[in-house]
């Protein structure tokens, strides 16, 4: 909304983690081709308090949620979200 490409959100007290997500910006890339294309691609960021949130779970949270955003269509959202 505001244009902010990334930020570091701050874990507040009895919280068990934060998600910050940036906008999205044109980025170029190598495709899988091995040609240079251009993609959207945001920043993503969690804090997280490693003592109540584990942290291959919230890297399988991540890597879930990158799915459904690079790929909306295929996603089937009453099962991704076991967490």
């Amino acid at each position: 909304m505001f244009g902010v490409d990334r930020f570091d959100a701050i874990l507040p007290p009895g919280t068990g983690a934060i998600m910050a997500v940036g906008a999205s910006q044109p980025t170029v890339v190598a495709t899988k081709d091995g040609r240079i294309g251009l993609k959207s691609q945001m920043q993503v960021n969690v804090t997280a308090d490693h003592q109540v949130i584990y942290g291959a779970d919230l890297a399988a949270f991540l890597q879930t949620l990158a799915k459904i955003i690079e790929d909306p269509k295929n996603s089937h959202c009453n099962c991704c979200f076991k967490y």
